[in-house]
C-alpha cells in the first residue's frame, strides 16, 4: 500500500516533456510580466550629494518598487550626457540650463522635463575676513572668474548699475589658491561645493549668489528624448516621483545620506562633505516654488534664461527655449496649473 501511493505520488507530480516545457514557458512569461522597466540616469558629474535624490532612491529600493530598474551612470571625463541620451532609448541625463539650450538650438531632439535645482548654484565667494558679503562690495575689487564665464561678469555688473571699470576680472584655474592667498576678493565657485569645501578647511566664506543678482537658470535639469517622453511619459513620471521621494529623505537625513554616499558611490570620500553639500542644496529644490513640487520649472523662467544668455553673448551660439522644454510629466505629478 505504501509503495503504491509513492508510485502514485510520483505520477502525479512528474511531468511529460511537452507539459515541462509550457510550465517554464509559464514561469517566463510571468516574469517578463512583471520585469522592471529598465532606466539608465545618465549624470554630468560624478555621483556625489548632488544627485543625492535619485542615489537615495535607488539605495532605498524605491525604483524598484515603483516598478523600474534604475542604474545611475556618473560622467567621465570626455561623457556628453546630451549624446548619451540621444543614442540610447529610454536614458534620462542631467544638465546644466544652458548646456541643453544650445544643444536644442544645433537641433538635438531633447526634451527638459523637469529640474532638480530650481536656481543655479553659482555663487561669488569671498572670505568672511574680508567683510564683503554683497555685489556692490566687489567695487574696485579683483574677481576671480574661469576662462569659460568671463562674459556671465556683464549680468551681474549690469543689475547692480556698474560697468567694467567699476571691476578688475582675473582669470583663475580652477583651485582656489588665490582667494586663500588674497590675489583676488572674490572667485566664482559653487555653493554646493568650492563654498563648502572653503568653509569645512577652516576658512569661511560670503556666498553672493548670482540666481540674485541677475543670472537666472535652472541647474540638474532632467531631460531625455524626445522619442521616449512621447511614447512612455507614465515611467518618467514614476521615475520623476521617486526622485523626489530620494531629496525628500536626503534632505532630511543629510548625515545618514553622505554616509551611503561615501560607502556605495565616492569610497573614501568626506562624508561631512557630503552632509554639508546636501545641506547647501536644500534651498534651490523649491527656490521658485517653495513648496513640495519638487520637479518644478516654468516657461518664464526659461524665457529669462534665453533673453540673458543671448542679450549678454554668453554661450557659442544664439539660443531658443521654445522646444526644449514638455511640462507634461510636472502635470502628471502635480495637475495642469503652471
Amino acid at each position: 500500500m505504501e509503495a503504491g501511493t509513492k508510485v502514485r505520488a510520483v505520477h502525479h507530480y512528474s511531468l511529460s516533456p511537452f507539459t515541462f516545457h509550457l510550465s517554464l514557458l509559464g514561469v517566463l512569461l510571468a516574469g517578463v510580466a512583471h520585469a522592471a522597466t529598465p532606466i539608465t540616469l545618465q549624470l554630468d558629474w560624478k555621483a556625489n550629494a548632488q544627485f543625492a535624490g535619485p542615489l537615495v532612491a535607488k539605495e532605498a529600493g524605491w525604483y524598484r518598487e515603483a516598478g523600474l530598474d534604475v542604474t545611475i551612470r556618473p560622467a567621465g571625463e570626455h561623457t556628453d550626457p546630451v549624446a548619451e541620451v540621444v543614442n540610447h532609448p529610454g536614458w534620462i541625463g542631467v544638465g546644466e540650463a544652458d548646456v541643453l539650450l544650445v544643444a536644442r538650438t544645433k537641433g538635438k531632439p531633447i526634451k527638459a522635463f523637469a529640474t532638480m535645482f530650481q536656481t543655479t548654484p553659482l555663487v561669488l565667494m569671498t572670505l568672511k575676513s574680508t567683510g564683503l558679503k554683497n555685489f556692490p562690495d566687489l567695487r574696485q575689487k579683483r574677481i576671480g572668474l574661469h576662462s569659460d564665464s568671463q562674459k556671465a561678469i556683464d549680468v551681474l555688473l549690469r543689475f547692480n548699475h556698474m560697468t567694467r571699470a567699476d571691476v578688475s576680472v582675473v582669470e583663475v584655474p580652477y583651485n582656489l589658491d588665490l582667494l586663500l592667498q588674497g590675489k583676488v576678493d572674490a572667485m566664482q565657485g559653487y555653493s554646493v561645493d568650492e563654498g563648502v569645501d572653503l568653509t569645512l578647511r577652516g576658512h569661511p566664506v560670503n556666498s553672493i549668489p548670482m540666481s540674485e543678482n541677475g543670472y537666472v537658470a535652472y541647474a540638474e535639469v532632467l531631460f531625455t528624448s524626445q522619442k521616449f517622453l512621447d511614447s512612455d511619459p507614465k515611467t518618467i513620471a514614476t521615475f520623476l516621483k521617486v526622485t523626489n521621494r530620494g531629496w525628500d529623505r536626503a534632505v532630511r537625513e543629510p548625515v545618514a545620506t553622505a554616509k551611503m554616499i561615501v560607502t556605495k558611490y565616492m569610497v573614501g570620500g568626506d562624508a561631512a562633505y557630503q552632509a554639508a553639500s546636501i545641506r547647501a542644496i536644500q534651498p534651490l529644490l523649491n527656490y521658485e516654488t517653495h513648496d513640495a513640487r519638487l520637479g518644478w520649472m516654468q516657461p518664464a523662467t526659461w524665457t529669462a534664461s534665453e533673453r540673458m544668455f543671448n542679450q549678454y553673448k554668453i554661450l557659442d551660439v544664439p539660443v531658443h527655449a521654445e522646444g526644449l522644454t514638455d511640462y507634461r510629466i510636472l502635470e502628471i505629478l502635480y495637475g495642469q496649473g503652471r
